[in-house]
């Protein structure tokens, strides 16, 4: 014998079918949520992972707080591209964004990989010029002040170093520039001279030059 279901029944079934949809269309398949679900306190959802690189930015940073159904969100976090392709997968604690975060090319490799604490960068991250050539490193602190930046040419080659004073660096602070090919063209390490390469000709200033040009991108770590 059929079984008939009453209209009260059939308009549950489908109230609950709609939900249970609608639930499900906001996390991936590995049940993170979609980013675009996400409310910033801040009224607009942005990511600017290794932009902070002076004491100025991150005294004046406040860490946008994420929230889901009106509560600071816990869990997993990823966004997708309109070919549903992965731009970002991290997650966040609290509404903050924590642990180890990766931003992707249209191309599927990585772009940006870090980790966040209380919303802020700590540790090394790195970015890439694509196919797992790095292009910049910044290392921070527990507070988010950078350490030590480095940025390489295409072909793997250092760039650009510089370091603060800090104990991880043997309380020396130092700048160096290379060439291409890995020639040295300038280097300054505190407690000794600067040596200025152009050709043949060398050039020794006494005086910390790595201080008075570099310190607008380097912070002050008390």
């Amino acid at each position: 014998m059929k079984k008939f279901f009453t209209p009260v029944q059939c308009f549950c079934a489908l109230v609950l079918m709609i939900t249970i949809q609608s639930c499900q269309s906001k996390y991936d398949s590995k049940g993170r949520l979609l980013a675009d679900y996400l409310v910033p306190a801040s009224g607009k959802l942005h990511f600017t992972p290794m932009l902070r690189s002076d004491s100025a930015s991150v005294r004046e940073f406040k860490p946008d707080t994420l929230y889901f159904n009106g509560k600071p969100y816990t869990g997993g976090i990823a966004a997708y591209d309109k070919r549903e392709l992965i731009e970002l997968e991290g997650f966040a604690t609290n509404g903050l964004m924590d642990s180890t975060w990766k931003f992707y090319f249209a191309s599927g490799g990585v772009r940006i990989k870090g980790t966040y604490k209380d919303g802020r960068d700590i540790g090394l991250w790195r970015s890439y010029y694509g196919y797992d050539k790095p292009k910049v490193d910044k290392l921070y602190d527990e507070n988010g002040y950078m350490l030590m930046r480095a940025e390489y040419f295409d072909n793997g080659h250092i760039k650009e170093y510089q370091n603060i004073k800090h104990p991880l660096f043997d309380n020396k602070e130092r700048s160096i520039s290379l060439s291409s090919h890995g020639d040295i063209i300038s280097i300054y390490v505190e407690d000794s001279v600067l040596m200025l390469k152009q050709g043949d000709k060398t050039e020794r200033i006494g005086k910390n030059v790595f201080a008075e040009k570099r310190a607008s991108s380097m912070p002050v770590v008390k």
